[in-house]
């Protein structure tokens, strides 16, 4: 068995767990505060390998933005590190169009649901779409 990590970094994001074997996938929202994070990371199972969707800063979101964003993510990578978690960052274009996927995010949610059948209830409310993105980033780096 090979555990594989998905991530989606964002505010809203998540982080998926797949199973290479089962196939199975368990979704963790993004928690909201460091602690809680690194309670995350913790309790993972030794992961074979992470995939961590890479931000991308827009000019028009703004310093402040951008610099909230770059902390978030340095916190969490940073407590993949501290767990000793190999991951590597891939960009939304390169996940997504290996997927055949657009920036729609309801259309993540619905090929998540068709990828993990048994699971589809983890992407059915439209604030899912870090769930079903987590899990697709965790299956784009599986097969790769």
């Amino acid at each position: 068995m090979s555990i594989y990590v998905g991530i989606d970094p964002g505010k809203q994001g998540a982080i998926a767990v797949l199973d290479s074997e089962t196939r199975q996938v368990q979704c963790h929202d993004m928690p909201d505060t460091t602690s809680a994070l690194h309670d995350l990371v913790a309790g993972l199972p030794i992961v074979k390998s992470c995939a961590v969707e890479k931000p991308f800063f827009p000019a028009m979101i703004g310093i402040s933005n951008a610099v909230k964003i770059a902390l978030a993510y340095g916190t969490l990578t940073g407590a993949l590190q501290w767990r000793d978690i190999p991951f590597a960052e891939v960009r939304p274009s390169k996940w997504k169009k290996a997927m055949d996927l657009s920036s729609s995010k309801s259309a993540s949610r619905e090929k998540a649901a068709q990828m993990f059948p048994d699971q589809a209830d983890l992407f059915k409310r439209v604030k899912d779409d870090g769930r079903a993105e987590a899990a697709l980033i965790a299956w784009y780096w599986m097969e790769k």
